[in-house]
């Protein structure tokens, strides 16, 4: 499964799916799905329980524990959603956007910031190492937290009656740019939601019964 989070991450970057996202949006849109949503969740799933541990080098866990309050910081639900959300908004701004086709630099930035970003949401969705920061319905929380805003910027590209963006002329590309976001998130975060409840779901079925 961790091959699995890092061969889609990869194919994102470097792949046909990297070269088509500079001419079409509803791509490029795939691409940050990707990196910061679909591939990141696998790979925190593979990770759960001992592996978790034996992932990182020594030395690096080392760094990692003596930053803790720190990284306990960042995955607070509220800032860790908060940051997620910040990013998903400020990276759609137009200028911003177009800019990170122009500059290598700030298109490597944008990537880098959509991964930490889904790193920190999903590892509170997930939890992999069983640390129980947010509760089930916390979880839940969250994660329609996350589908609400990702709908506030598909209902932008979806529903403006021109291109927002310069380098991105045609409407119906930007149009299916949204319908990718809200079918991407549709299916991981619906995904997460359904596993979380069908224990709850079926003890109710084996109550009624």
């Amino acid at each position: 499964m961790f091959a699995l989070g890092l061969s889609t991450t990869i194919f994102a970057l470097v792949g046909p799916i990297d070269r088509w996202a500079d001419t079409h949006l509803a791509v490029h849109m795939l691409q940050h799905v990707l990196i910061g949503d679909a591939a990141v969740a696998v790979l925190v799933l593979a990770v759960r329980g001992p592996l978790l541990v034996f992932l990182l080098p020594a030395p690096v866990l080392v760094r990692v524990a003596k930053a803790r309050g720190f990284f306990s910081f960042l995955l607070r639900p509220r800032v860790a959603f908060a940051l997620w959300a910040a990013n998903l908004g400020i990276w759609h701004v137009p200028y911003l956007y177009d800019l990170a086709l122009r500059q290598e630099w700030v298109h490597y930035s944008e990537h880098a910031c959509w991964v930490v970003a889904g790193l920190l949401v999903w590892t509170l969705l997930i939890d992999p190492g069983g640390h129980r920061r947010v509760t089930v319905g916390g979880r839940i929380a969250l994660a329609a937290a996350m589908f609400a805003c990702g709908q506030v910027l598909t209902d932008v590209l979806v529903f403006s009656f021109h291109p927002l963006y310069p380098a991105y002329p045609r409407l119906t590309d930007q149009k299916i740019a949204g319908v990718v976001m809200m079918a991407e998130q549709l299916v991981t975060l619906g995904t997460l939601a359904f596993v979380l409840l069908r224990p709850r779901m079926r003890a109710t079925r084996l109550v009624a019964a």
